[in-house]
């Protein structure tokens, strides 16, 4: 399997919180610790709450795309197991990437 970093936007099958259900949805990859699981932030095609949403667009972008704007959540993140990637979407440029870790520090302090 490809090696994966944070920044890379990938496609998985994602957890709904009742942790029954899944849907195939693009997530960005916060953080790849040791072993098998990556940290990662949902991604939605929809807007919902705005104070909890970074909107993401193909300027974001360093390499690929997503079909559509879309906004990326910072409190929507789980812990995944590599085995349910399905496949690399893209990756953010570094600025992105840096607004994004931002903001999910601040919505976690306050």
């Amino acid at each position: 399997m490809e090696g994966f970093v944070r920044g890379d936007i990938i496609i998985i099958e994602f957890p709904y919180s009742n942790l029954r259900d899944v849907k195939r949805r693009p997530v960005l990859i916060l953080k790849v610790p040791k072993g098998d699981d990556m940290i990662v932030a949902q991604i939605t095609g929809e807007s919902y709450e705005d104070d909890v949403e970074i909107p993401l667009n193909k300027e974001d972008f360093k390499q690929g795309s997503l079909k559509r704007e879309s906004y990326i959540r910072i409190d929507k993140i789980a812990s995944i197991e590599k085995y349910l990637i399905k496949y690399k979407a893209g990756s953010l440029k570094q600025e992105k990437f840096s607004e994004v870790i931002s903001q999910i520090c601040s919505f976690l302090k306050n």
